[in-house]
């Protein structure tokens, strides 16, 4: 069994590994992939044993060294080619995107997906990640930690004849479009620190099953829900345009409100 090292890629990291090691030899995971142009974006790997120092700060100080910590039998060659596989996906029948998987936020939501089968097929020849992070939501919750992932697989894992970018399967799909959406209550919760996160995440579901799903009217539906935490929102009629549909709402709960304080 060997470690290597998986490093999400910040401005300075480069920097920083020539500061911690005279040579790190890192290898950059973007290099032969349709992705080469973008060097400067891409995560870096590096083989632990001779970067024994960086791993050790990597379990000391996680939130400098943010990345995954892998264990796995197969060989460097190996291990790289999967890496770099399964860095696109597909969805449906055509699209295609990027599994930005080095992130810790990203792994917190797609390798945590209770699927034995599909998480052998995503982690292949690797038997187990490491990583210190947590959802959005553990990150507003100050709970971030360890975790980790098994695939007890992996010494079984063949390399596939043909390589196809792997399609999502659904639990995984699922477990981003999760990943987007508590990325955007934070991004909203963030700024104002009147409601729980929770709190955020619960209105976020009124408001779509409401049918307000653009990005912006979103953010002005969620301010004016915290504005009055305590009213029940009403359900909103379908017909009009966004604008017209917040301004209803808002004599909703203004109505409410004040119906509330005038039994005080």
């Amino acid at each position: 069994m060997t470690t290597s090292i998986l490093l999400e890629r910040t401005d300075d990291l480069l920097a920083r590994l020539y500061q911690r090691a005279p040579d790190p030899n890192p290898t950059f995971l973007f290099d032969g992939t349709e992705l080469a142009d973008y060097t400067e974006q891409s995560p870096i790997w590096l083989e632990a044993t001779s970067n024994a120092s960086l791993l050790e700060l990597m379990r000391e100080e996680p939130e400098h060294w943010p990345g995954l910590i892998i264990e796995s039998q197969a060989p460097t060659q190996t291990l790289l080619s999967h890496l770099r596989h399964i860095l696109f996906i597909r969805f449906d029948q055509d699209r295609r995107g990027v599994l930005r998987y080095s992130s810790p936020t990203t792994a917190s939501y797609f390798f945590t997906v209770d699927d034995p089968q599909a998480t052998a097929t995503w982690m292949g020849p690797l038997s187990r990640l490491t990583w210190h992070g947590g959802t959005w939501k553990d990150l507003a919750d100050g709970n971030q930690r360890w975790f980790n992932a098994g695939n007890p697989q992996a010494r079984q894992w063949t390399c596939p004849a043909e390589q196809r970018s792997l399609h999502l399967d659904a639990l995984h799909e699922q477990a981003l479009q999760r990943q987007q959406k508590d990325h955007f209550i934070y991004q909203w919760w963030r700024k104002q620190n009147a409601i729980s996160f929770s709190d955020a995440s619960r209105y976020l579901d009124d408001g779509m099953g409401d049918g307000f799903l653009d990005a912006q009217t979103l953010n002005d539906y969620l301010s004016l829900r915290a504005q009055y935490p305590t009213t029940t929102a009403p359900a909103i009629p379908l017909e009009g345009d966004s604008e017209e549909r917040l301004v209803l709402l808002r004599q909703h709960l203004e109505h409410d409100h004040q119906d509330k304080e005038s039994l005080t």
